[in-house]
């Protein structure tokens, strides 16, 4: 009797088609997006949500400049330097994994109030101490 499966021409070559490189191809991007986008999720899920009270924040500067005398050029280059300070202060916020949202713009919730942080901050960028209070 012959053993039909001991055969000794038998090569075994792999020589994949077209359509399979293009198969293999597409699995391995999508696996590569798959965990780019699971680490951007959970990434996104760590931010925390902090409130910044712009109204009030503002609202004491510019009351603080009315009562300062200076020329009104003077005046509207400081409100320009400090709105630039405002917003490079809530970037910054930002880039170490904050939201910020706007306090007059929430309606509920219990997320930390970081007004006097960016009151701060500002003050530094403004080269003077944070003492406009309410």
């Amino acid at each position: 009797m012959k053993n039909i499966l001991a055969t000794d021409n038998l090569r075994l070559s792999f020589r994949p088609t077209p359509t399979a490189l293009v198969l293999a191809i597409s699995m391995a991007a999508s696996t590569a997006w798959g965990v780019w986008a699971t680490g951007k999720l959970l990434e996104l899920e760590r931010r925390e949500v902090v409130t910044v009270q712009l109204a009030r924040i503002m609202g004491d500067f510019v009351e603080a400049e009315a009562r300062s005398g200076r020329p009104p050029e003077e005046t509207r280059e400081r409100v320009q330097a400090y709105l630039k300070a405002v917003d490079a202060s809530v970037r910054k916020l930002g880039r170490e994994g904050r939201t910020v949202m706007v306090a007059e713009a929430i309606v509920a919730g219990s997320a930390p109030d970081l007004t006097e942080v960016v009151r701060a901050e500002v003050g530094r960028r403004m080269g003077a101490t944070a003492n406009v209070q309410q």
